[in-house]
């Protein structure tokens, strides 16, 4: 009796053992190999949705993608339970300034990685503390970025994806603005700015209809060469064929600048999307183009004032803009001409925006100009200054953008261009106030982490931090 007594305490035991090493959390099982595309950075309400596509595909232990500039790769070790990554050896190339920055902050991340899970087409790696990382979804079998469409319906509508930013010619304006995956197939469109350009009463009716589409819209997928937008419920809001002109192959594409005033910009797209700098103004728009042969849509500015003399040749470039009607490519310039074969405006390449920043800029480590900034009295209102002199940030109410000049006797800023909500009358006007006071910037300083912006008399007129 007392020896089947012992055996029955024995077998409880073990079985007590068995029971206990259940109720501890079971090592991660599923690999997380395949190929995955970057939903988020952070974790909760600090969780950041990439600008542009980052890739990871994973197989055995090797780990490579797209960091969104740059190409990587490294290897992955998992052993116990913990996730380790090699640091990663990259590609080399130079791209916009936020875009640089998000990468280094997703290859830090990987650094940081010690745990993952792996559920529902999701992987999520996670540091020591449990704290999400960075957060993958599966990647779709075809993608965005890069890819260019036209309205079903109305051809004339375009839409077209490229380094998280999407832009376009609605039923009158052109159009653009951010976006970004949230998940496999998931997707949001950020507000889009747009020219205010008027329309018969049906097309402009049609536009706001599509503007308000593209606001529900949360996912979508591609098949048999068609777009499909849908909501939340899965339902088509808008459906688009793949473009006809192939990205490859237009000779104008790129940047340039006017031979004769280095400050007046044409950046070019194949499919005919334009923007730059006027004398005074941003401008944007849609141009169509067959071999030889250009014709510029309705331009849509900022509506900044400036001199009299810049705002009379800005007004002259646009109409010249208007007769245009061919083109010339040479050993780095570009011509467009009249009907006539007559030579209107000379562009020659653009030269590379990190050295001319460089160039612009030689004491921007000393000077501490070059930052993220917060409005003094009003966090919501931020000013992200970069190295290759352009700006933009959050206003009371608009998104905002352009361009600054630095030089050793002070600072100016471009015209402002920014998105269209309408907000508050107390915060529209504080928004007004805003961009008044950037237009009256002439110099600045930094003093204890603060950046103070002054006028031509020497006021200050803003201050961040």
């Amino acid at each position: 009796m007392k020896r089947t007594g012992l055996v029955l305490i024995a077998l409880i035991f073990a079985g007590g053992l068995v029971f206990a090493a259940g109720c501890i959390a079971a090592p991660q099982t599923q690999s997380p190999e395949g190929n995955w595309i970057l939903t988020g950075i952070g974790s909760g309400s600090n969780a950041e949705h990439p600008t542009g596509i980052i890739s990871m595909e994973i197989a055995g232990t090797n780990v490579s993608g797209n960091a969104g500039v740059n190409l990587y790769h490294g290897t992955i070790t998992i052993e116990n339970g913990k996730v380790t990554f090699s640091p990663m050896a990259t590609t080399r190339m130079a791209g916009p300034e936020n875009m640089m920055a998000q990468e280094q902050n997703f290859l830090a991340a990987l650094q940081n990685v010690t745990g993952y899970t792996v559920a529902n087409g999701v992987v999520t790696f996670t540091d020591a503390s449990g704290n999400t990382l960075l957060t993958f979804a599966a990647m779709p079998a075809e993608t965005l970025e890069g890819t260019s469409w036209t309205l079903a319906g109305n051809s004339n509508v375009t839409l077209e994806f490229t380094n998280g930013v999407f832009s376009g010619k609605a039923p009158v304006n052109s159009y653009g603005g951010s976006w970004f995956v949230t998940g496999t197939n998931g997707i949001t469109f950020g507000n889009a700015a747009a020219t205010l350009m008027a329309g018969p009463e049906d097309q402009m009716k049609a536009e706001t209809a599509f503007f308000t589409a593209l606001n529900n819209v949360t996912g979508y997928k591609i098949a048999d060469g068609k777009l499909f937008l849908t909501d939340k419920n899965g339902k088509t809001l808008l459906t688009f064929n793949a473009a006809a002109l192939e990205q490859a192959g237009s000779p104008i594409s790129g940047n340039w600048t006017l031979s004769t005033d280095k400050g007046i910009t044409l950046d070019i797209t194949a499919d005919g999307a334009f923007n730059g700098q006027a004398p005074v103004n941003l401008y944007f728009g849609t141009a169509s183009i067959t071999d030889g042969s250009i014709s510029f849509g309705p331009v849509g500015a900022t509506k900044m004032a400036g001199p009299e003399d810049q705002m009379k040749a800005e007004t002259e470039f646009f109409a010249t803009l208007n007769n245009v009607t061919g083109y010339k490519v040479g050993e780095g310039m570009l011509e467009f001409t009249d009907k006539d074969g007559k030579t209107l405006l000379t562009f020659v390449q653009a030269v590379d925006t990190q050295t001319a920043a460089a160039k612009a800029l030689p004491g921007v480590e000393k000077t501490g100009l070059v930052n993220e900034w917060v409005l003094d009295g009003n966090s919501d209102v931020t000013l992200n200054l970069t190295a290759d002199g352009s700006f933009n940030g959050q206003a009371p109410v608009n998104r905002y953008f352009g361009s600054y000049t630095e030089t050793t006797d002070g600072l100016t800023f471009s015209a402002v261009g920014s998105t269209m909500m309408a907000g508050p009358e107390d915060a529209m006007n504080a928004e007004s106030e805003f961009y008044t006071a950037l237009g009256n910037v002439a110099g600045y300083k930094v003093v204890d982490g603060k950046l103070f912006l002054i006028d031509a008399a020497g006021n200050t007129v803003l201050t961040f931090e």
